[in-house]
């Protein structure tokens, strides 16, 4: 149970007076801001995160000219002074911080525990693969990653993931890709064949919020099994394939979404 917490507040007037002016922008804006610190009762549920967190509430007050700008923040100086407080408090919000997560999102993102594997697949709306290209074993006829594709096609058909197009995944949240890299046996090295697959989606850093990344959420690999040595290249795909549609399927069942 979450015991209520006093939230202390901060009421603040900031001058605005950007690097850059233009016609649309005015040179100077006030604005109020509060601030409280609170815990976030779902993070402290589900992610037991319970720290309070410090939250901004901004509003635009006025935009003055330079010189009422000046005698505002004046008033307010002498009025800090009057009450024996610092004019630059230690921990005013800094808002030219732009990568600070922690100012800008609230709580520091490092805190926050890693998730179980298959959460990432957790809410897509469906991934985007295409291996048309994909070459076939040396044995194979005809035309191999066309074969694939129409097979995934219909796999994710039949158990309700939609299978984006290349635009579709440019518009859809986190852009979901899913690759399937697949390599031959070679007579020469003796390797047999293998097959990888991954589920590529974009996130952004914990140290740095403005940085954002392509990469991999899900991975799967597969290929020659000693145990089943007369298994097929192209079933042996289907099987990484299949391993993904059962990870979706049970990230998105409807106990995995109510858990905490």
């Amino acid at each position: 149970m979450i015991h209520p917490l006093k939230l202390p507040i901060l009421l603040g007037l900031i001058a605005c007076i950007p690097s850059q002016t233009s016609a649309e922008t005015p040179e100077n804006r006030v604005w109020f801001t509060w601030e409280r610190q609170r815990a976030i009762p779902q993070l402290c549920e589900q992610k037991n995160h319970c720290t309070p967190i410090r939250e901004f509430i901004t509003r635009l007050i006025e935009e003055p000219e330079t010189q009422k700008a000046e005698q505002m923040t004046g008033s307010l100086d002498r009025l800090i002074k009057m009450r024996k407080q610092p004019v630059e408090h230690p921990e005013a919000p800094n808002w030219c911080a732009h990568t600070d997560a922690q100012k800008i999102l609230g709580f520091d993102a490092e805190h926050w525990p890693l998730a179980e594997k298959l959460v990432a697949l957790r809410g897509l709306e469906g991934v985007y693969i295409n291996v048309e290209g994909l070459k076939g074993p040396a044995n194979f006829e005809g035309p191999f990653g066309p074969k694939v594709q129409a097979t995934i096609a219909r796999k994710f058909r039949e158990n309700g993931i939609k299978l984006l197009t290349e635009e579709e995944m440019e518009q859809t949240p986190g852009k979901p890709h899913m690759n399937i890299y697949f390599s031959n046996t070679n007579p020469d090295t003796g390797c047999w064949f293998s097959v990888f697959s991954s589920v590529s989606q974009t996130m952004l850093l914990t140290r740095n919020h403005t940085i954002k990344v392509k990469a991999g959420s899900w991975g799967f690999s597969g290929g020659y099994s000693a145990d089943h040595p007369d298994r097929a290249e192209f079933d042996a795909i289907m099987l990484v394939v299949d391993r993904f549609i059962s990870d979706f399927k049970t990230a998105n069942s409807t106990a995995a979404k109510s858990d905490k």
